[in-house]
C-alpha cells in the first residue's frame, strides 16, 4: 500500500489496494491510521462490488441504513443511491446526517456512473480550519453548543419551489433536530475541529439570532478557505472515504448527464 499525499492540509491517494479481496489486519490498520491522519482517502476500485463495498465499511464499525437517501434493498438496503437521473443533486457544503445524535463516523462514495465534464466533489478539514483561528476565537467558541435540523434541507427546497408548504410543514413536525457543541474533539487524534456545517447548523444556543448568525456565518467562511480544501475530480470507479469527525464537503451541481454513486455510511461513535 502506497500513499500519495493530495493537499497539505488533507488528502491522499492510496495505490496498491485491492478492495475486491479481504484485506489483511495489518493492512486494514495502517489504512484506518491514514484515514484519520489525511481525513480524505481516495481509491481505485472499479471491480468492487456493493457486497464489498458494505463489507469494507463493516471493517470499520456497523454501517447504518441512510435517513432520506433510497438504497438497493434487500440485503443491501445500507447501500444507499445518490443517482441525479432521480434529481439527487445538492450543491451544498455540510458534514453528513448532524441531525442525528451519532452522525456518521465515517461515509464511503463509490463512483458508477460520471459525467463527461463537472460533478467535483470539494473536501475542506474543519480540523485544520480550527487550528487557524485565533486563540481569542479559539476561547469563545469553547463551550457553545449550536442546533442542528433535518428540516433545514426541505426549508432550503421550499425557498426555491422544489417543495410545497405541506412537505416543509412534516419535515419541521418530524423534529429532526439535535444539539452538539461547536468544537468537537476527534476521539482518534485528540484533535479539535469545528463542527458546524451551513445545511444542517440552525443557531448557536443561547445568542441572539443576529450575533448567532454571524458567527456561524463567519465559522462556514472561514472554514472553506482555499487553504484547507482539496477538489476531487472523480475517476471511473473511484472509492472516496473521509471522516465525517474532521471534515465538510460539498458535491457541485454543475454537470450535463448522469451522475450515480453508491454510497456506504459508518455509525457514529457516540463521542460528540
Amino acid at each position: 500500500m502506497e500513499l500519495v499525499k493530495l493537499t497539505p492540509a488533507l488528502g491522499a491517494e492510496v495505490r496498491g489496494l485491492d478492495l475486491t479481496s479481504d484485506l489483511d489486519q495489518t493492512t486494514m490498520s495502517a489504512l484506518v491510521q491514514a484515514f484519520v491522519t489525511h481525513q480524505v482517502l481516495v481509491i481505485n476500485a472499479p471491480d468492487m462490488t456493493p457486497e464489498q463495498h458494505m463489507a469494507f465499511g463493516r471493517r470499520l464499525g456497523e454501517i447504518e441504513v441512510h435517513a432520506f437517501f433510497p438504497n438497493l434493498g434487500g440485503t443491501r438496503e445500507q447501500v444507499s443511491v445518490l443517482d441525479s437521473a432521480d434529481g439527487t443533486t445538492a450543491s451544498m457544503w455540510h458534514t453528513d446526517e448532524t441531525f442525528l445524535a451519532e452522525p456518521p463516523m465515517a461515509t464511503l462514495t463509490h463512483a458508477k456512473i460520471l459525467p463527461s465534464t463537472g460533478g467535483d466533489t470539494l473536501f475542506a478539514s474543519s480540523s485544520a480550519a480550527y487550528n487557524a483561528l485565533s486563540p481569542r476565537m479559539k476561547d469563545h467558541l469553547e463551550g457553545l453548543t449550536a442546533i442542528h435540523d433535518l428540516s433545514r434541507t426541505t426549508e432550503l427546497r421550499f425557498r426555491f419551489g422544489l417543495a410545497d408548504a405541506g412537505q416543509y410543514a412534516s419535515a419541521i413536525a418530524a423534529d429532526r433536530r439535535i444539539a452538539h457543541p461547536v468544537v468537537r474533539t476527534h476521539p482518534v487524534t485528540g484533535e479539535k475541529s469545528l463542527f458546524v456545517n451551513p445545511t444542517y447548523t440552525r443557531h448557536i444556543v443561547g445568542l441572539p439570532p443576529d450575533e448567532s448568525d454571524m458567527l456561524l456565518g463567519y465559522l462556514h467562511r472561514h472554514t472553506i478557505k482555499e487553504q484547507f480544501v482539496y477538489r476531487h475530480r472523480w475517476n471511473d470507479g473511484d472509492l472516496l472515504m473521509w471522516d465525517n469527525r474532521s471534515t465538510m464537503h460539498l458535491a457541485l451541481a454543475d454537470f450535463e448527464g448522469r451522475r450515480l454513486m453508491y454510497r456506504v455510511s459508518v455509525v457514529g461513535d457516540g463521542n460528540v
